[in-house]
């Protein structure tokens, strides 16, 4: 049209007027430029007679029976100037006169651009007034036909020889606005020039289709989900595709022949259009902070993405108020790019700290967002290009934001089939953890259950034997008439009574869980010690090294290491006829040595090494797994070294 491009609210409008007019441009009959005339087929041009159009802007609300009053004098450059300055509501008014030549009924298609509302009126002799209504944001009757919907044209009848005066008003309250003159069609020409760029539409339409069922399959599959697992992010995800959804749905529900809400309510699209554009940020924040658990995994983030969430809702509530109360479109636009940039920026910034935390979740989340930032970025630069030669090549700017939610979509899905991948991992190796802990659970079950074998052992050999000699003693001295043997044998079940008594103190001391560590081990071998070494009068040292305060031992280790160092104090004691002694203890590199020595007599450990208790040593080493070093000379003294792995 005149080489530029329509700038309409249905893009699939935009293609069908523009290869209506296109076609048609070089029929254009070449009159006055400041008032442009009809522009008609040629098999209608032939048909009917066409006068100038004449111009009117009126300030008051004037019905079609004091049109004739009105001076129609308007010059056309002041009126195109009127009719682009929307800062006060008015009416614009053409008129020019229409003639049928033919001896037939005329049914004719009349377009006038894009306008929110356009009222024709066809006054004649003939018959009563022909009023017809349209325009973008009028509500289309249930019965007209869906190519008036979707062309925006006006559709009339001129009876065989009628001539009639048009009088056409049009009335603008929002930016999308677009007239360029007035065209007439009869229905075949309207066919024809539509079908020139048929490809285009059904492309455009096409891709509509396809977009509209991927968000459909998307939001059965979001909402499966979250009826199985229920979890918010779910939710919050349906609900932001919903919006989308709703949002590309008022743009194109009239060329997709569908009439749910906005084709039965069009003045929706304009009170909830920056609402269904800026609630999707609501929810993808929400959504990403119930994905990625920020409450708990990025809480300093997640508080300012809940002031962000705030700040949106407010905005909401404000814009819909704000145009519902003053339908101040204009200036509704331009809050909405301040915080739309707002937005943005504060989103990349968002985006650049979550790639600092380098998750591979977290990428999948940050390409989606990216994406679908990009294409909205794009669209509203060339929205503002639109006067520009690089807009006139994107006949529909939301066709980026689109692609980027398809491609967001895609993000989506496979973070949630990583994240699945993950939970499902982390499952395999939870069981596996039970799984060990399970064993080990029963390993220690067995260790115990040899712990209390082993104690019972022990009660039945040595606290047992030493009771059958106590009680066989007793009824020996109860028998016994000589007083020096009675005495002896008391003494002899003194001497037995004392050892069980250190025996089981020995058992019950090895069996509580307070004396595990190697600090209360060598506390009580440094007590046992004491007492013997002072009771025989032995010089003696005992160094033991701070750093074996913390170690645990366990039960059946301390048991042995307490046994062995107590048998070869014992031997010391007893047997070694020594007059110093020393203990060393020694921990460090998870490994502990104990030597005991003295300067005693000595003995030859070749002859002697099954007797003494020094084969028990060895076996108890044997089970710790640890090594037992005795070495011995006559006259040179013993030196016993242990050395145990622990750790």
């Amino acid at each position: 049209m005149h080489g530029k491009t329509l700038n309409t609210q249905s893009t699939a409008c935009s293609l069908l007027v523009m290869a209506l007019l296109f076609s048609l441009s070089g029929l254009a009959q070449q009159g006055d430029t400041t008032a442009p005339v009809v522009v008609r087929d040629g098999s209608l041009g032939h048909q009917i007679e066409v006068g100038k159009i004449y111009y009117w802007i009126d300030s008051a609300k004037r019905g079609i029976t004091r049109l004739s009053q009105a001076d129609f004098s308007v010059s056309y450059s002041t009126f195109l100037a009127r009719i682009q300055d929307r800062s006060t509501l008015r009416r614009y008014w053409l008129k020019f006169d229409l003639s049928n030549q033919t001896n037939q009924t005329l049914r004719i298609y009349l377009y006038c651009g894009v306008v929110n509302y356009t009222d024709l009126y066809i006054v004649s002799e003939t018959h009563a007034v022909q009023h017809i209504q349209g325009g973008n944001l009028f509500r289309f009757p249930s019965d007209s036909s869906f190519l008036q919907q979707v062309t925006q044209t006006l559709c009339f009848n001129l009876l065989p020889q009628e001539k009639a005066v048009a009088y056409l008003r049009l009335k603008q309250r929002t930016e999308t606005f677009d007239y360029q003159g007035i065209y007439l069609y009869d229905r075949s020409g309207l066919f024809q020039t539509i079908g020139e760029d048929d490809w285009a539409i059904h492309g455009f339409l096409s891709f509509q289709l396809v977009f509209q069922g991927i968000l459909l399959c998307q939001l059965l599959y979001v909402l499966f989900q979250w009826m199985i697992l229920r979890k918010r992010e779910y939710g919050y995800y349906f609900f932001y595709l919903g919006v989308i959804s709703l949002y590309f749905l008022s743009r194109h529900e009239v060329d997709l022949q569908i009439r749910l809400v906005f084709a039965r309510f069009p003045l929706l699209r304009v009170y909830l259009n920056k609402t269904l554009l800026m609630l999707p940020y609501f929810f993808y924040f929400r959504f990403v902070r119930s994905f990625l658990d920020m409450a708990h995994e990025y809480p300093r983030m997640n508080r300012w993405l809940v002031r962000m969430e705030n700040f949106l809702l407010a905005y909401l509530v404000f814009d819909l108020a704000f145009v519902l109360l003053t339908f101040n479109i204009k200036l509704q636009r331009e809050l909405y790019t301040y915080v739309l940039v707002f937005v943005f920026i504060f989103s990349a910034t968002f985006i650049f700290l979550l790639f600092r935390e380098k998750k591979t979740l977290i990428y999948f989340i940050l390409s989606g967002s990216l994406f679908v930032g990009l294409g909205n970025i794009i669209g509203l630069i060339l929205t503002f290009l639109e006067d520009e030669n690089i807009a006139h090549h994107f006949n529909d700017k939301l066709i980026f934001s689109q692609v980027g939610i398809l491609l967001e979509i895609f993000c989506f899905t496979a973070g949630l089939s990583y994240k699945s991948m993950s939970i499902e991992k982390e499952k395999i190796k939870s069981q596996e953890n039970l799984i060990g802990q399970l064993k080990a659970n029963e390993l220690l079950q067995n260790k115990m259950q040899t712990i209390r074998n082993k104690i019972a052992q022990d009660l039945h050999d040595d606290i047992g034997s030493t009771l059958s000699s106590i009680s066989i003693l007793s009824n020996l001295a109860l028998k016994e008439k000589n007083t020096d043997q009675t005495l002896l044998t008391m003494h002899e079940i003194k001497d037995s009574s004392v050892t069980l008594m250190e025996k089981m103190d020995d058992i019950v001391w090895s069996i509580n869980p307070i004396n595990d560590s190697l600090e209360n081990l060598f506390s009580r071998i440094r007590r046992f010690a004491t007492a013997l070494f002072e009771a025989k009068n032995i010089d003696y040292t005992l160094l033991i090294s701070d750093a074996v305060h913390p170690v645990q031992l366990p039960i059946e280790w301390r048991q042995h290491i307490y046994l062995i160092c107590k048998e070869a104090i014992n031997n010391l004691v007893k047997y070694s006829e020594a007059t110093k002694a020393s203990i060393q203890v020694v921990f460090g590199q998870d490994s502990l040595e104990v030597v005991i020595e003295d300067n005693g007599r000595g003995f030859d450990s070749s002859l002697v090494l099954a007797g003494n208790g020094l084969s028990s040593m060895r076996n108890r080493a044997t089970t710790m797994g640890a090594s037992l070093e005795i070495l011995s000379s006559p006259g040179k003294g013993c030196r016993i070294g242990l050395m145990v792995k622990i750790g």
